[in-house]
């Protein structure tokens, strides 16, 4: 790896006098033409590029916006034919930015020897390297990614159940409301000068062995006993997860009846695979389940229907995962406009563990942006704020159980 990363290094200082010659205009504001699919924007040099093998000098005039958005859904394509079969676009792609004599780098697919470069801001200048013919579409993106200049800080758990988690433990949605603030307020200064935004967790449809009348092993809060966190997060200005553990149903059919509440622009949506066992010969809890690509698909789908027809912002979808059974076919997980994929790395343990799991799940491929929990019963030893900001790659959503 320390091999490959100087070899690119020294790619790029040569390049560096090859491509200044590149109009610096590549990324200016674009005319409302542009559609965000590469292969269409590519015509319009407003609107795309097209990536031949090498460095790239692209000047980004847009707001803020994380690197992973920039190259999401069909923003990046190849040109002709995939290198080899089920080939990704991501996995020949990179964004480097030179401060000084230091790089800092992107990659959708590996872990670079540099510094992590989370997002474009606007007016700097960046190099991207493509190993394949590529096309990206840099047209506007919309209004700004809650990413952007944000992080998440949550408090996990089921109302009046501390055992499932510290949310449990505020015999209030005020309660819990304060302390997911207090929480997150110990990210502030070790967060990059992106802001903190509070959050609380709930767990709304929990797994349990009885199969209750309908038969899919779940325990659903009603919706008058989810409106109180509803409004303490209104009223805070903070956000609220409505987590489904899916037992034998189908998480688009249970999201159906939280429709009304994720019409509020400030709700969103987590999908826990671990209890989602249709299909196995246990049920939840005796048994790790999964969610297959199609049904993931269908959730973000769903929720991009919802973000259109009631002009709210776009949706977060977590999806927890610590083993890779768990999302069996992620080759298969969509990129959707207006859902930002968060994929969470549930697993606890010792530092080191939880860090090989974040690698292979938060980080991976198919995870846009990237999730981390900590369980206060059962990490040795929970992380600091300090010590999950100084990450190679700090998350952008962090859960607290």
């Amino acid at each position: 790896m320390r091999r490959a990363f100087a070899a690119l290094l020294l790619a790029l200082s040569v390049l560096t006098a090859l491509t200044l010659a590149l109009p610096r205009g590549a990324a200016e504001a674009a005319a409302p033409a542009c559609t965000g699919v590469s292969l269409t924007d590519i015509a319009d040099r407003a609107c795309g590029l097209a990536l031949t093998p090498g460095a790239h000098v692209v000047r980004w005039t847009h707001p803020s916006t994380p690197v992973a958005e920039a190259f999401a859904g069909e923003r990046l394509a190849f040109i002709g034919p995939p290198p080899r079969r089920g080939a990704q676009p991501l996995e020949f792609v990179s964004v480097w930015q030179r401060e000084g004599n230091a790089w800092r780098g992107w990659s959708g697919q590996r872990v670079l020897g540099a510094e992590p470069l989370p997002a474009l801001q606007q007016g700097a200048t960046y190099y991207v390297v493509s190993e394949a013919n590529l096309a990206w579409s840099i047209g506007p993106l919309g209004r700004p990614s809650l990413f952007a200049e944000a992080r998440i800080v949550s408090l996990y758990g089921r109302p009046g159940v501390p055992q499932m988690g510290a949310l449990g433990v505020y015999p209030s949605a005020a309660g819990a409301s304060k302390a997911a603030a207090e929480l997150a307020a110990r990210y502030a200064p070790f967060s990059g000068g992106r802001r903190v935004v509070p959050a609380l967790h709930v767990i709304v449809d929990a797994a349990q062995i009885d199969p209750g009348a309908d038969g899919t092993h779940l325990g659903r809060l009603p919706l008058e006993t989810i409106a109180p966190y509803v409004e303490a997060t209104r009223a805070a200005g903070q956000l609220l997860f409505l987590d489904l553990q899916v037992g034998l149903s189908d998480p688009r059919v249970d999201m159906r009846r939280l429709a009304p509440l994720l019409a509020e622009p400030h709700v969103h949506l987590a999908l826990d695979p671990e209890f989602a066992t249709a299909g196995k010969a246990d049920p939840p809890g005796e048994a790790i389940g999964s969610l297959t690509a199609a049904q993931v698909n269908a959730v973000q789908r769903a929720l991009a229907d919802l973000v259109r027809g009631k002009a709210v912002p776009p949706k977060v979808l977590v999806v927890h995962q610590f083993r890779y059974d768990m999302l069996p076919d992620v080759e298969a997980i969509e990129r959707v406009e207006g859902v930002y994929l968060v994929i969470d790395m549930d697993g606890y343990g010792t530092i080191q563990q939880k860090l090989e799991g974040y690698l292979a799940f938060a980080r991976a491929p198919y995870a846009t942006y990237a999730g981390f929990k900590l369980f206060y019963d059962h990490d040795t030893p929970v992380l600091t704020p300090e010590q999950v900001m100084r990450m190679a790659y700090p998350p952008d959503y962090v859960i607290y159980q």
